[in-house]
């Protein structure tokens, strides 16, 4: 059975993928996605089960084929997620 949503993104652009999709992939809280334009569709698909506390975890990342992938982007999304969730305290 497919499973079928409607999401409204935030200012940014952003999305939340929603729980029941999560589950059902595998996902947890915290994964990363591999986005594809084709044609007028928007595919996501999950970027491989790697743990983000892994410290080899960008070094990982970099192994899946395609230009995807930036280390420095990376880092700044994490200290960006970083001192978001910290001000919030």
């Amino acid at each position: 059975m497919d499973i079928q949503r409607y999401v409204k993104s935030f200012s940014q652009g952003q999305i939340t993928i929603p729980k029941e999709f999560r589950n059902k992939l595998e996902l947890g809280n915290d994964f990363w996605l591999k986005l594809t334009l084709k044609e007028d569709r928007i595919i996501a698909k999950p970027a491989g089960k790697l743990k983000s506390s892994s410290p080899d975890y960008p070094k990982k990342l970099l192994k899946i084929k395609g230009g995807w992938f930036n280390l420095k982007d990376w880092q700044k999304v994490r200290d960006e997620i970083a001192t978001r969730h910290f001000s919030r305290d």
